[in-house]
């Protein structure tokens, strides 16, 4: 899933696979689709409605009767246009139209296409505020650094794949001066002299079994050790059959493809000593055929270059790896990954070139020294 979400023809390819189930219950078949999200509770963040354009439990922000909902629960009202994306909110930095960015638990710097424009438009914003538990890149960059909890300092949930909701609990205290990210959510809202609630995580839990379908009926206790399962969420009529543009001509190169690799997850886990130790150096990764056209062998240091930038690793030829691709884990901080990608195109053209030893070889004038002199 993460490949399709990255990929530009995403709603495209979303579309087709709609034809496809459409066509199958045509054939009488009963089923549904799954997308394997690699991120944990991408699902969740997805029904609280963290997304541009949609309102919690995945209702577009134009539907009247949830917005109306949701306007009565808050006390407030609710745009019916769609937010902007994070692409947009770049542009805005980056045109000097951004008043305060404020980024919690991401480190786009890291994770988003075109480093060098993110790093700009990131600095070019009146006000960055990043909350996180570690100081990465993006924080490294920020006027106010707001240190947040990490995993086992603060109790809450998850929605998994499948949709069932388990328990986080809490098991020992925030380090140093960091606090729980509701707890700063708290002090952010009180330095504006406004007041959350519900503010207390069961309180919280309570309000969403209230208000997204999905959830209701769901009580904090009931999840009980193995979770509990969220309902299905009502999905708007198909519609008609879509007919995909034609598709281009695709240039015989090299295409770039990202993920993580079997003992990585993001590049948080780049932190643990303990997954360090059976895979801690970064590698480049390629069909055994396109390994053999260039005149690689397995363990060389090799060159990846796009038209953005380029890096260096170690060739890892895979027997099993399809032509035409080269794979980069995206688990490495030191890689730089996203300087060879632009914002919208995924895979990402390039070329890969064995690195050249370089030999220091001493001037002529003293390779004619007499032998006296060498002495």
């Amino acid at each position: 899933s993460a490949d399709l979400l990255r990929s530009p023809e995403a709603r495209a390819t979303l579309q087709q696979l709609r034809n496809l189930l459409q066509l199958l219950r045509v054939f009488g078949k009963d089923l549904a689709m799954q997308f394997l999200f690699d991120r944990a509770n991408q699902l969740g963040a997805w029904d609280m409605g963290v997304l541009p354009a949609a309102l919690p439990g995945l209702h577009p922000v134009n539907d009247d009767a949830a917005r109306t909902t949701l306007e009565g629960a808050w006390g407030a009202e609710i745009p019916s246009e769609p937010g902007a994306d994070f692409n947009a909110m770049l542009e805005l930095c980056d045109a000097g139209r951004m008043g305060a960015l404020y980024i919690a638990g991401s480190d786009p710097l890291m994770a988003y296409p075109d480093r060098e424009f993110v790093k700009r438009a990131l600095g070019a914003a009146d006000l960055l505020i990043v909350q996180d538990t570690f100081l990465t890149d993006t924080a490294g960059l920020a006027d106010v650094v707001l240190p947040a909890a990490g995993y086992g300092e603060e109790t809450g949930t998850f929605t998994n794949n499948e949709g069932r909701t388990q328990k986080v609990c809490k098991f020992r205290e925030p380090a140093f001066e960091a606090r729980g990210n509701l707890a700063i959510f708290d002090f952010v809202a009180a330095l504006r002299g406004q007041v959350l609630r519900p503010s207390m995580q069961d309180e919280i839990f309570g309000e969403i079994a209230r208000l997204v379908p999905a959830y209701q009926g769901l009580t904090q206790d009931g999840l009980g050790a193995d979770g509990a399962f969220t309902k299905t969420a009502p999905t708007a009529s198909a519609g008609e059959f879509f007919a995909p543009p034609p598709a281009s001509n695709a240039a015989d190169r090299l295409m770039l493809i990202t993920g993580n690799c079997l003992f990585h997850n993001g590049y948080l886990s780049e932190r643990s000593s303990i997954l360090n130790t059976v895979a801690d150096d970064p590698y480049v990764e390629m069909s055994r055929w396109d390994a053999a056209q260039l005149g690689l062998s397995d363990r060389d240091q090799v060159v990846v270059r796009s038209a953005q930038g380029e890096l260096s690793a170690q060739l890892k030829i895979n027997k099993n790896f399809p032509k035409g691709l080269v794979f980069v884990p995206e688990n490495y901080s030191t890689l730089h990954l996203n300087s060879l990608m632009r914002r919208g195109e995924y895979p990402c053209p390039v070329e890969v070139q064995k690195v050249q030893a370089a030999f220091e070889i001493a001037p002529v004038d003293r390779l004619r020294a007499e032998p006296e002199e060498l002495g």
